[in-house]
């Protein structure tokens, strides 16, 4: 029961990252078979970055709690800082799908043709997030020496 609110919190922000993309996809591919479509062409890159935002939301929010508690502002705000470079990593790639609308298409062909690169960095600053904040967190449950 502890750790419920943090858990929930997590999980809520996964799925949120999940609605921003189906979201984000239909109003820029014009249907919800043609997110669906994307999104099964894409699905081992997109489960691991909404789980690993989650887990960066549920250990945000721990952490918060704990901040509070503690007194401690820097920690909270190097755990947004992180959160924030994880959700950017994470959606870079629907930059390609308004980009050639703004007239930027050398751009937009570029992260098209490393969609697959730019999606595997995501996971890979979930994975530091995740570890940043783990080790926030565990510094925070260390007794303090006077």
């Amino acid at each position: 029961m502890k750790y419920f609110r943090s858990f929930l919190a997590g999980l809520i922000g996964s799925i949120a990252l999940l609605a921003f993309y189906f979201i984000t996809m239909r109003l820029l591919a014009g249907t919800w078979d043609a997110a669906w479509s994307q999104f099964e062409k894409l699905w081992y890159y997109m489960i691991p970055l909404s789980a690993g935002f989650g887990v960066q939301v549920g250990l945000y929010t721990m952490l918060r709690t704990r901040v509070k508690n503690a007194g401690s502002q820097r920690v909270m705000m190097a755990s947004t800082t992180t959160s924030t470079v994880g959700m950017i990593a994470c959606c870079a790639h629907h930059i390609t799908d308004v980009l050639p609308i703004l007239g930027l298409s050398a751009i937009s062909l570029f992260l098209v043709k490393f969609q697959a690169p730019i999606l595997f960095l995501g996971i890979v600053f979930n994975l530091f997030g995740i570890i940043h904040l783990m080790g926030k967190v565990e510094k925070l449950q260390q007794p303090t020496k006077n």
